[in-house]
């Protein structure tokens, strides 16, 4: 259905027409793919099912050091199985219990639609905060209502991270993406944090972890709390723009490979 859409939307541009789907350019697509052979795909077949998303968890929960039944464990436990609920309900367009590159990136593509139509003021918004899943994950990774709101006013250059209400899936995706990476767990993220977790269970480049964190930070100008740290993913996950700094948040300078 979205290589439809994107079709229809080519042939809607050829005759100077708006496109009425939106699409993710080759740059958004490239960095998708990258967060799914790096991050879920771990037997690299190209699709996603759950056993993969098991194999991803517990590998993150080992290199991370967090032991079965403690509260990280427990929350990575959690949004895992949340992750994959959503990922089959917005993208297994075919109902066979997987997800193919193609469907990942139309989760991402129905995000960006939803944010393009709240933007133009239709009045769609993304579906509602499920209140189960925050009321079970530990209120160390999950922030306060305060620490939400304040997280909310972080200014981005084309992400209004104040305006678009993002589902809360990916809200608790990108606290997890944070306490992945803040291994003291003292809500500050640090270089030698950054450079160890992706490197050591990611098999980044040591190299590019440190120019990537560098660039985020501003040669050290700017700390990485959860409230900037939520603006940067944000411009990882919607932005188009080359130039944005949360496209280094996986330690990854370039995505031409």
């Amino acid at each position: 259905m979205e290589t439809l859409k994107r079709v229809l939307d080519d042939v809607r541009e050829a005759f100077g027409m708006e496109p009425k789907y939106t699409k993710l350019s080759p740059f958004q697509e490239a960095k998708l793919l990258h967060e799914f052979r790096t991050f879920y795909d771990m037997n690299g077949d190209g699709r996603l099912q759950w056993k993969d998303f098991e194999m991803a968890r517990d590998y993150i929960c080992e290199k991370s050091g967090w032991k079965p039944k403690s509260s990280k464990w427990n929350v990575c436990r959690l949004l895992f199985a949340d992750l994959w609920r959503n990922l089959l309900d917005a993208a297994d367009g075919n109902i066979d219990g997987e997800v193919t590159k193609d469907e990942w990136l139309s989760l991402w593509t129905k995000i960006l639609r939803d944010k393009r139509a709240f933007d133009q003021g239709r009045g769609k918004k993304c579906p509602p905060k499920p209140p189960e899943i925050e009321e079970q994950l530990a209120p160390s990774i999950l922030p306060d209502k305060k620490e939400n709101a304040a997280a909310k006013e972080a200014p981005s250059k084309e992400v209004e991270a104040d305006d678009f209400p993002v589902p809360q899936w990916f809200e608790n995706y990108i606290e997890y993406k944070f306490s992945l990476l803040d291994r003291a767990g003292d809500g500050i993220l640090d270089k030698e944090e950054f450079e160890y977790t992706l490197n050591d269970a990611f098999n980044i480049s040591p190299k590019d972890c440190q120019t990537a964190f560098r660039l985020m930070t501003k040669n050290g100008e700017m700390t990485i709390d959860k409230k900037y740290f939520r603006t940067l993913a944000l411009q990882f996950y919607l932005s188009n723009d080359p130039s944005d700094l949360g496209n280094f948040i996986n330690g990854k300078l370039s995505y031409d490979d």
